[in-house]
C-alpha cells in the first residue's frame, strides 16, 4: 500500500473511532438511554458525515455488545443488567491481571520505557478522547509485554478496551486520579513485583465494571420511571 493509501486508511479509522467515541459519550450523558434506537441516517446528518463510517462504528459497538441490532427494526442501546456488566469486566480483569503478572516478570527495558513515555503524554488537562486512546494503548503495551500472542489475541477478540471511553466518562475518578492509577501499575511492573502488578490491575479493571454496573442499573430505573 502506498503512502496516500495508508493516509486514507488512517483517516477512515480515525473518523470511525471518533464516531464510536461520540456514541459512547451520548450514552454516558444520558442522551441515548438503554432501549433507545440509534438511527444511522439521523446520526450521519447530525455529525455531517457519510453513512458508511457511522454504520461501521455502530457495527463495532454491536460486536462488543454495547449496542444490539434487531432484525427489521434497527440498532438499539443495550439494556444491560448489573450481572452482564460484572461478567464482562471480571473476564477482562482476570485476563489483564494475568497479563500484568507476566509483564512484570518478562517486560524488556525497551517495553518499560515505551510505557513510561506513553504515560508522560497523559495530561489531566487533555480532552477525554485523547486520554482514552492513550489508555487503550497503555493496556495494549502491557498485553504485548506479557509475551503471550494467544493472550493478546483473546484480548483483541473480546474488544474489551473499547469500553474505555464510556468507563472514563462515567467514573467518579478525575483524569488526574486515573493517570495516577496507570502510573501505579507501571511502578509495580518496573519493580518486577508480579503479584502486586496483577492484583492492582485486577482492582483497576474491576472497579470500572462496578461503576458501570451501577450506572446502567440507575439508567434502567430512570427509563422505567419515564416509561
Amino acid at each position: 500500500m502506498g503512502e496516500s493509501g495508508r493516509k486514507r486508511l488512517a483517516a477512515k479509522e480515525t473518523l470511525r473511532s471518533n464516531i464510536r467515541d461520540y456514541i459512547q459519550q451520548q450514552i454516558a450523558e444520558g442522551v441515548y438511554r438503554p432501549g433507545d434506537r440509534i438511527v444511522e441516517t439521523r446520526l450521519a446528518k447530525e455529525l455531517n458525515v457519510s453513512q458508511a463510517p457511522v454504520r461501521e462504528a455502530m457495527l463495532e459497538l454491536s460486536t462488543i455488545g454495547m449496542l444490539e441490532e434487531r432484525p427489521y427494526s434497527g440498532t438499539y442501546v443495550r439494556n444491560f443488567t448489573a450481572a452482564e456488566i460484572e461478567d464482562i469486566f471480571e473476564a477482562r480483569a482476570f485476563i489483564e491481571e494475568y497479563a500484568a503478572k507476566r509483564a512484570a516478570s518478562g517486560a524488556t527495558e525497551e517495553q518499560l520505557e515505551e510505557m513510561r513515555a506513553l504515560l508522560v503524554r497523559m495530561d489531566p488537562k487533555q480532552e477525554l478522547r485523547e486520554f482514552v486512546h492513550l489508555d487503550k494503548e497503555f493496556h495494549g503495551l502491557v498485553m504485548d509485554a506479557a509475551g503471550s500472542p494467544a493472550l493478546k489475541r483473546v484480548w483483541n477478540l473480546l474488544r474489551m478496551a473499547e469500553w474505555t471511553y464510556l468507563c472514563a466518562a462515567i467514573t467518579a475518578f478525575s483524569l488526574d486520579d486515573l493517570i495516577g492509577q496507570h502510573w501505579k501499575i507501571f511502578r509495580y511492573l518496573e519493580a518486577r513485583e508480579d503479584s502486586s502488578a496483577g492484583a492492582y490491575m485486577f482492582l483497576h479493571i474491576k472497579g470500572f465494571g462496578d461503576e458501570l454496573g451501577r450506572y446502567f442499573s440507575s439508567r434502567e430505573a430512570q427509563s422505567e420511571e419515564h416509561g
